[in-house]
């Protein structure tokens, strides 16, 4: 291995915006980190609350003296010293030679998760650099790692940027060994013991932890035969509201605009159904075991009378999360063969229907469809809940755009949404499923200043979708001369255009104008194309679209006519505004299929996407969450993510999140279960103006990993 050290010496204080694959949590201007300890090998540094770090800049591509351009990786080791049990995040950024470090955020960055106290090596393979994906692959040690930016080579990297990101403490950190290589670091780890027998992290303890088998084992069996709460009233086998008949149904689930210009869902017999859904309804939480073996107290046989709990997962190294391979156990379903032994999955049912009647949830999100390609629960053996459905893996091309933007005017892409589609063709006749979403959290929509029609332009090969650029341009000017001087540019023909030309944006005002009306005209048709083959296949479910991570720009609406609900996947603490924007954009019924917030006082070192301070907490933000979005005419429901806890050493995507209802023990986190009952029952009458939504703000923490 050939390694090029970096001494910490030439680093400054240095406050910076980060560009994040989530919307940022707040407004707070990070200041520069209060450097403690400076040496070559090592620098410490303390972070304030509102989050900081430090820069290292030089010439270009040679950061640091070390020639960028001969190596692959760059790595460091990292330890958080905290005296609180929580992890914490590492902020990694690199700027192009033509930024002002102090008035932009890096060109480039990442973030990632590590344990407290717990020497963690990060690195980042140069491959990752040219923006193809927003996750990295898992390396040992550390948690999810996410990046966030525009393309960027080792030549063009002038500045240098480590710190953290807001959080409701100061952080120290410490760093060391930092150094280029042209192979993979290797990742050495701590000798450490993290999970008991029971799965839960054994450094912590809090209210509600178990401390024995036996404990959990007679806390499960008496709820059992004896359940905490009755179910909710006045529903029927839909989900809907019976004192709320709507319409005279259709047979299917249905939108529905009142007379007073609300939206709604109404059930197949046209009862108001406001969707309170939960994802992943499953006696199961797994966890990774390759590179964590030696950090569990205990792990079961394969082969004997917990096998059930082992499993693998084998994906695309190069698609969404990264997942190549993953050895998992699942903790969750261990603990309820501990408690129910052979009828241990009948019997979680029963507990779990009779949970879910009490709360009040009336949807139990893509894991209770009968043939989705997701996880599917077996609460469907025992119970038909309404649920949505993934069609399958969204049409592609073999050449895209950018990250996973298909060539959109291409045959190529109308072919394989005709293929696409042809996945809906089992579930066309099944009532109890409310519609369908497209995909999840498309790739290319997560870079919140992107402009897909500037990065067609820079594309080096000739697609499709140039050509009809070249179409769109001619329609707007008369000549080539006119382009030229509106784009300040100097080209011979038209056809010049499928040439790469990179920054577009930055040409001209025209410019900007230009690209955006065409990515709105990109979008339309990446939206347009599969929904109406989806239609064709199926017109007796509701398409409810891509399940964006956020709208970051109006031209993510595009499409939206062949919808029949706009769905978001939408993190944040108060919705109204933002559902009243989308809403005003689109003019139809908005759901959001993805929401959580946790807290770091029970037995998981993340808060989840957002944070509150404790699980009571939790509750208050998610009735203040629904009932908020309630108020407005367009919100007709959400899908909280996730029915449970993710485990201490992550699931196979990276996360280890207190997000659930139940814990790794499946006890319930009352704080949040109870919360929910009473907004299943208020939020009709909020939804129709009966009501005024409840109104107590969440005590709210940043996110405090990845």
């Amino acid at each position: 291995m050939n390694r090029q050290s970096i001494s910490f010496e030439g680093f400054v204080p240095f406050g910076t915006k980060l560009r994040e694959q989530t919307v940022p949590l707040g407004n707070a201007i990070p200041v520069g980190a209060e450097i403690l300890e400076k040496t070559a090998n090592k620098l410490t540094i303390r972070v304030p609350e509102c989050g900081g770090g430090v820069l290292l800049t030089g010439l270009r591509g040679r950061v640091g003296g070390a020639a960028w351009n001969a190596a692959n990786w760059l790595a460091m080791d990292v330890n958080f010293p905290q005296p609180e049990q929580f992890a914490l995040c590492l902020c990694v950024g690199v700027y192009r030679y033509d930024q002002e470090p102090a008035k932009e955020a890096p060109y480039f960055g990442m973030l990632t998760g590590t344990f407290p106290n717990y020497l963690t090596r990060i690195s980042l393979g140069f491959d990752e650099l040219a923006c193809r994906n927003g996750f990295l692959p898992r390396t040992p040690g550390k948690l999810k790692t996410v990046c966030a930016g525009l393309p960027i080579t080792p030549d063009e990297i002038s500045a240098l940027y480590i710190g953290a990101r807001a959080c409701h403490v100061p952080q120290v950190i410490e760093l060391s060994n930092l150094f280029l290589s042209d192979e993979e670091p290797d990742y050495p780890m701590p000798d450490v013991k993290m999970v008991d027998e029971m799965g839960q992290w054994t450094q912590k303890d809090w209210p509600g932890k178990m401390h024995s088998v036996e404990e959990m084992v007679e806390t499960l069996q008496k709820e059992l035969t004896v359940p905490a709460l009755p179910p909710i009233d006045r529903r029927n086998r839909w989900g809907g509201n019976l004192d709320l008949k709507l319409t005279e149904g259709t047979g299917f689930y249905a939108t529905h605009k009142d007379e007073h210009g609300k939206w709604w869902i109404v059930d197949p017999e046209g009862y108001a159904y406001f969707v309170m859904g939960l994802e992943m309804i499953a006696p199961g939480s797994s966890g990774v075991v390759n590179e964590w073996r030696d950090t569990y107290t205990w792990l079961p046989d394969k082969d004997g009378e917990f096998a059930v709990a082992w499993s693998e997962m084998h994906g695309d190294p190069n698609r969404a999360r990264r997942v190549a391979y993953s050895e998992d156990v699942d903790f969750a379903k261990i603990n309820l063969i501990r408690a129910y032994g052979d009828e241990w999955e009948r019997k979680w049912a029963e507990l779990t229907i009779s949970r879910l009647d009490a709360w009040g949830i009336n949807n139990v999100g893509v894991s209770g469809s009968p043939k989705g390609r997701l996880m599917t629960s077996p609460l469907g053996k025992y119970r038909q809940y309404p649920c949505f459905h993934f069609v399958g893996l969204y049409p592609s091309t073999k050449v895209t755009v950018f990250r996973d933007f298909p060539d959109v005017f291409s045959k190529e892409y109308e072919e394989a949404s005709a293929a696409y589609a042809a996945n809906l063709e089992p579930i066309r006749d099944i009532p109890f499923i409310v519609g369908y979403f497209m995909t999840n959290e498309p790739e290319w929509a997560f870079i919140e200043d992107l402009e897909i029609s500037e990065m067609l332009l820079a594309h080096p090969e000739h697609l499709v979708t140039k050509d009809v650029f070249i179409d769109f341009i001619k329609g707007r000017y008369d000549s080539i001369e006119a382009f030229n001087q509106a784009w300040n540019l100097k080209l011979e023909s038209f056809e010049d255009l499928l040439k790469p030309i990179a920054d577009a944006r930055r040409l001209s005002e025209a410019a900007r104008r230009d690209l955006n009306d065409f990515s709105y005209i990109m979008i339309e048709q990446y939206i347009k194309v599969p929904a109406l083959k989806c239609k064709e296949v199926d017109p007796n479910h509701l398409n409810f679209g891509m399940r964006y991570p956020y709208i970051a720009y109006a031209n993510q609406t595009a499409g939206h006519q062949y919808l029949d609900v706009f769905d978001i996947n939408d993190y944040r603490y108060d919705p109204k505004d933002y559902i009243n924007w989308i809403g005003s954009l689109v003019d139809m019924p908005v759901m959001v299929s993805e929401f959580h917030h946790g807290s770091l006082d029970r037995g998981l070192p993340v808060t989840g996407i957002r944070g509150v301070r404790t699980q009571e907490e939790r509750g208050v933000a998610y009735r203040y969450y629904i009932e908020r979005g309630a108020s407005t005419d367009y919100f007709v429901g959400s899908v909280y993510f996730v029915f449970s806890d993710q485990p201490i050493l992550c699931s196979n995507y990276q996360e280890n999140y207190n997000i659930g209802f139940v814990d790794i023990c499946q006890m319930p986190h009352t704080e949040i279960t109870n919360a929910v009952r009473k907004t299943a029952i208020a939020v009709y009458d909020v939804h129709a103006g009966k009501k005024p939504n409840y109104d107590r703000k969440p005590d709210i923490i940043p996110l405090n990993a990845c």
